[in-house]
């Protein structure tokens, strides 16, 4: 006479525990694979901005947009003004018509919505008034824009050399926080582009707890520390 052996109530509950167990093991390298990718599609996303400011800087006898508004070094990402109703830094690839995919303005790694691509608290297209729109990158504070359309020198692209010409928001710790954390990508004058851990720029970072002008100093600080490895 044929009998068949079923699992046991603790049988299935030692499957239930080494599946429990395999799983904790893979998410974290899960998580990690996700964030290289994440990492290696902003760095993507940097270079071709790069050949973007590059080709801007050709019809535009070298100049290139970049800089801060309002005497805060950490107003450095704007694409659309909705306070003065006018495109600055970024906003000048757009206006132009240099920027054939807006997408590469974003961090694909970004969770804050007021820097990600096309959420309502920073929607795409820009040109609303009384709308900002902000990229999810920031450029050299290398020229005080004041509130202005445009800045009264445009910096050149060939006296930058080997400087950053733009990187991942690095205004505050949670501009840092809300996407790879341990880290920003950075794209320099020449069209390379690196991967800058925090701990090169964290201890200046962390003093940048508003958005003021007596925080300049300590942008300033970020900004020299993102040298290539």
């Amino acid at each position: 006479m044929n009998t068949r052996r079923a699992f046991t109530v603790v049988e299935l509950l030692i499957v239930i525990a080494i599946i429990g167990i395999l799983a904790a093991l893979l998410l974290p390298a899960l998580g990690k694979a996700k964030e290289k990718a994440r990492r290696a599609t902003c760095i993507g996303n940097q270079r071709q901005l790069g050949l973007t400011f590059q080709v801007f800087a050709n019809d535009h006898d070298g100049q290139i947009p970049i800089g801060y508004r309002g005497g805060r070094k950490q107003w450095n990402a704007m694409v659309y003004s909705g306070t003065a109703n006018q495109f600055v830094l970024f906003g000048w690839l757009y206006l132009e018509k240099f920027l054939d995919e807006p997408r590469i303005l974003f961090c694909p790694g970004e969770q804050a919505a007021t820097q990600s691509f096309s959420t309502p608290e920073n929607p795409w297209p820009p040109g609303a008034a009384g709308v900002n729109v902000q990229s999810g990158y920031a450029t050299l504070p290398i020229v005080d824009w004041g509130n202005a359309g445009a800045p009264p020198v445009w910096p050149l692209l060939e006296e930058l050399a080997q400087k950053p010409l733009f990187a991942d928001t690095l205004g505050q710790p949670a501009r840092v926080d809300s996407r790879h954390r341990d880290g920003v990508n950075a794209t320099f004058a020449d069209g390379s582009a690196y991967w800058i851990p925090r701990r090169a720029f964290d201890a200046h970072l962390q003093k940048c707890n508003s958005i003021t002008p007596a925080n300049n100093a300590a942008q300033d600080l970020i900004w020299a520390a993102l040298i290539r490895p």
